[in-house]
């Protein structure tokens, strides 16, 4: 039956075809976002030459992933899947593998879990994790987000930036995930400012109501904020282990990294 024999691969290279198109306009939805940051759906479509409805299903499909993340305008922004590709592929600069060594040597002398984080937008992403080994303990999932604002390795980060610049990151309002959490840009201007001056930031439950933490960020060679490394401690025993002796100990594990070889030479970076 020669027109079946004719007629099959032609069926398959259409739906390669389709395939193959599918993903290029995949790839170039994530680019549009990563060189404009949030677009909507009739923008993507413009941008990547496909109809609205294409747009919006890719960027669905990238958003139950994890690559895209929709905000509350209903636009579109690079999601933190993007931010762990970017730091598993970065030879030059690995931040959880300079990290590491320093997490764990705190870990050790603290008892508690040491997480790095990273500035993604608004949030934080969780992108490494040295657990404690206490029955009851604080940890948290690798990738996980959390409001900048109400984690210390967010505060520690938005920290160096121009508060200028803070406001235009943040949503408005702030988002209060618990009542401890900052409730206004005038508090959070404030609590910055204290940041800066102790060299460390601290939470009191402003995510989870009953974790805390104390964190400080990892500078570059070009004093860019590009990560931070926090302790992550259950609330009831932050104070008993003494917040001052806490932020000395998470200040030196940092400096540790920020001079590390990759750091001080200003190879590439996970930037915010």
């Amino acid at each position: 039956m020669p027109g079946a024999g004719t007629r099959y691969p032609r069926a398959v290279a259409t739906a390669e075809g389709t395939a193959l198109t599918s993903v290029d306009r995949a790839l170039r939805l994530l680019e549009e976002l990563a060189r404009h940051g949030p677009l909507g759906a009739t923008e993507l479509a413009n941008r990547t030459g496909c109809a609205k409805a294409t747009a919006f299903r890719l960027a669905r499909t990238l958003q139950a992933r994890g690559f895209v993340v929709q905000n509350q305008d209903s636009s579109y922004r690079l999601g933190p899947r993007c931010l762990l590709l970017a730091t598993g592929v970065h030879t030059s600069f690995d931040v959880r593998r300079e990290a590491l060594p320093a997490m764990e040597a705190l870990r050790d002398e603290t008892g508690e879990t040491v997480q790095l984080t990273v500035l993604e937008g608004s949030d934080v992403v969780y992108v490494e994790q040295v657990p404690s080994s206490k029955p009851v303990r604080s940890v948290g999932t690798m990738g996980q987000r959390a409001p900048a604002h109400t984690v210390s390795g967010g505060l520690s980060q938005l920290a160096l930036l121009p508060f200028e610049r803070v406001r235009a990151l943040l949503p408005n309002p702030l988002p209060r995930p618990t009542s401890a959490s900052i409730p206004s840009f005038e508090r959070l201007e404030a609590e910055l400012k204290r940041v800066r001056a102790r060299g460390f930031a601290i939470n009191r439950g402003g995510f989870r109501h009953d974790v805390g933490g104390v964190g400080t960020a990892v500078i570059d060679a070009h004093g860019r904020a590009v990560a931070s490394i926090n302790i992550c401690v259950p609330l009831f025993r932050l104070e008993e282990l003494g917040v001052d002796r806490l932020g000395v100990l998470v200040v030196r594990a940092a400096a540790e990294v920020s001079q590390g070889s990759s750091l001080a030479a200003g190879a590439g970076a996970v930037s915010a």
